[in-house]
């Protein structure tokens, strides 16, 4: 006789399912570790800027790794993160992402920003003024240097200060972690409870493109 064979069967739906959440959460956990350790990054970069910025770096980091620790136990141990954790995450994720985009685009938190400067890394520090000297003529380059030429000379004027500054590489990388991490947040989320979250980030993205659109955020 000739043995037939014949071909596995599929898994069943709910094994299936239990996979993808199980993916879905190992998604989410890598994007908020990653966050939290450019967070940690980050608080090493607002040392001057003072403790108020340091903590909040460091408590958001901590929160961060620690959630993705929880994920990371509930995918080896084939268990389902609760809605209710998941929408919290996800509400605390987009804050963030909220929080740096009023930071790279107004001057609502100049008081805890960094830029670059000639010496490294300085603070916008309230109280504390930055001063930046030629070191051949010893001429501040707040008061201008001479031009040596005996006609008139074509001025246009100061460039405008921006009430912004920048995005920095750290912070750049923590966005595109932490819209990983909403990505995955999102979809381990109910059916219905998902289409409600997605409708939200859609629409605070419409706000926030509507608001930069018309010049409030620079």
């Amino acid at each position: 006789m000739t043995a037939v064979l014949r071909p596995p069967a599929p898994a069943p739906a709910g094994t299936r399912a239990r996979r993808s959440t199980a993916g879905w959460q190992l998604v989410a956990a890598l994007g908020l570790a990653t966050a939290g350790g450019l967070h940690v990054a980050a608080a090493v970069d607002h040392l001057s800027a003072g403790e108020l910025a340091v903590g909040f770096f460091l408590l958001t980091a901590l929160a961060q790794a620690g959630f993705a620790a929880w994920l990371v136990l509930g995918a080896w141990a084939g268990t389902r993160a609760g809605a209710g954790p998941v929408g919290l995450a996800l509400l605390g994720t987009a804050g963030l992402l909220t929080l740096y985009v009023l930071a790279h685009t107004t001057g609502l938190l100049d008081a805890f920003a960094v830029h670059e400067a000639a010496t490294g890394h300085a603070h916008d520090v309230p109280g504390r003024e930055t001063v930046a000297v030629d070191p051949v003529t010893g001429v501040r380059f707040a008061d201008g240097m001479p031009v040596g030429s005996a006609g008139p000379v074509a001025m246009d004027g100061l460039p405008a200060s921006s009430a912004g500054h920048g995005p920095e590489a750290v912070g750049t990388a923590v966005v595109a972690a932490e819209l990983l991490t909403l990505a995955a947040l999102a979809a381990l989320l109910p059916a219905p409870g998902r289409r409600r979250a997605l409708d939200a980030l859609v629409v605070l993205a419409g706000v926030a493109w509507a608001l930069w659109l018309t010049g409030v955020l620079g």
